[in-house]
């Protein structure tokens, strides 16, 4: 669990910038001064680094990504040693700093590295020792929800303390009636923070409520996981008392993840626009021609949270394909779609008028499918868990796109769209646009 405010967090920041850059310059000093056992005209010491810059400011930037992606200024001391989150930081900046210098082709001594990092874990635990003294973290307040033998047990290790810098708030064994009965986005008693250890797979709307209001800012959201979790999850590195713990982060719909996929969508969208302009106005003369009605036609969508938006597309049935029937999803077989109409489904060119939402920031090239009100308002009235797919924008395609068929059941397409957002990471990104294109390439479309 998190323990730090922004203010912290930054003055840790800036503590360890400087307790790395100190380190750094102190075993450079001592390799430079000091002839150590086997290093004797290995490498000259005038030719270990020492000028402020670049390679000090090298050395800060190491350790400020390391601390970072080890996620040491969330937690005070105490904790941090428990979990080696300190040691595990001064490695990576290490490692990192071979890296960097090996690209810069500068020199940099394996004495150096090797000797860094007890310099640096010295400096940076007594730098934290005294920001805790001086300037002790508040305590966080912790929300346990749910039944059963997990929740009792979290709630018990939080009131006798075995968890430092938490105090246990309260524990609502009914979650979804917790949530219920609490108003605005944060969590409910004003909690800073706040465990599931639910049993009761019904609960799946209290689940649903406490990440979407998680995402907003409100509390960090964190799973006591069952024997089937841990199997198929990642391994927990956060515990309360001796019980695991495992965050739950959309971790798709983070500011990362918004910027890196805006980013693609106009690398990427602009050219594809381009040169899709032909084909489109091809194909979309061919429908014309086929069978009275527009070429392109709106449909009323919902995207990123639960808002409507209006959806190019080239028509692919009947002008009047919906008359007698509503909306529906497409079938295999359909006979109200037309022959251009299949091959145009089959690659999913009908699809590519949607590069105008992309590029108008409506939708994004990666993320869930849109789908209609109608149908929106059917699935999630029947699974809880489908409105987090809005807490995407929808993509123009999607890992339940190039994993699943074109006719795969909603509730399938569901577990991928939130694998996507649990697990996100730019790697999947680049994965599933590869995958986009072996998929048009097979023509499966319905």
């Amino acid at each position: 669990m998190r323990h730090a405010s922004p203010a912290r967090r930054a003055l840790l920041a800036a503590g360890d910038v400087l307790a790395a850059v100190v380190a750094f310059a102190a075993v450079v000093w001592l390799r430079r001064v000091v002839a150590l056992p086997g290093t004797e005209g290995v490498l000259p010491a005038e030719k270990v680094p020492l000028d402020p810059w670049p390679w000090l400011v090298v050395v800060g930037l190491a350790s400020l990504l390391a601390h970072s992606l080890a996620a040491t200024w969330s937690e005070p001391l105490e904790t941090l040693r428990e979990r080696g989150g300190l040691l595990v930081a001064t490695v990576l900046t290490a490692l990192f700093l071979v890296g960097a210098f090996f690209l810069l082709s500068r020199a940099l001594p394996r004495t150096v590295a090797l000797l860094y990092v007890p310099a640096a874990w010295t400096l940076h635990a007594l730098f934290r020792s005294l920001v805790d003294r001086a300037a002790p973290p508040p305590m966080r307040r912790v929300l346990v929800l749910g039944d059963g033998e997990d929740a009792r047990r979290a709630a018990a290790a939080l009131d006798a303390g075995e968890a430092p810098g938490y105090t246990l708030v309260g524990w609502e064994p009914d979650a979804a009636g917790a949530i219920a009965a609490s108003r605005g986005p944060g969590a409910p008693h004003q909690a800073d923070d706040v465990v599931l250890a639910s049993g009761n797979p019904r609960e799946r709307e209290a689940f649903a409520a406490l990440v979407e209001r998680s995402a907003a800012g409100g509390f960090e959201l964190w799973l006591l996981p069952g024997l089937a979790d841990v199997v198929a999850s990642h391994v927990a590195t956060r515990s309360l008392g001796d019980l695991p713990l495992t965050r739950v982060a959309a971790r798709g719909a983070s500011p990362p993840a918004f910027a890196l996929r805006r980013l693609l969508d106009i690398v990427l969208g602009v050219p594809l626009a381009v040169l899709a302009a032909i084909p489109v106005a091809v194909v979309s003369l061919v429908v014309v021609l086929e069978t009275p009605g527009p070429a392109w036609f709106r449909q009323r969508r919902v995207g990123r949270g639960g808002r409507e938006l209006h959806v190019w597309k080239i028509r692919t049935m009947r002008a009047d394909a919906e008359r007698e029937t509503g909306p529906v999803l497409a079938r295999v077989g359909d006979e109200r779609v037309t022959r251009v109409g299949r091959l145009l489904r089959k690659t999913r060119l009908d699809e590519l008028p949607q590069l105008l939402n992309v590029l108008g920031g409506s939708m994004s090239l990666i993320g869930p499918r849109p789908e209609r009100p109608e149908l929106v308002a059917a699935f999630a009235a029947e699974e809880p868990l489908y409105r987090l797919r809005h807490l995407l924008k929808p993509g123009l395609t999607g890992l339940a796109q190039v994993m699943g068929a074109y006719a795969t059941k909603p509730d399938v397409k569901l577990r991928y769209d939130l694998g996507y957002l649990f697990q996100w990471n730019p790697v999947l990104d680049f994965f599933v646009l590869v995958r986009t294109v072996t998929t048009v390439l097979r023509v499966s479309g319905v």
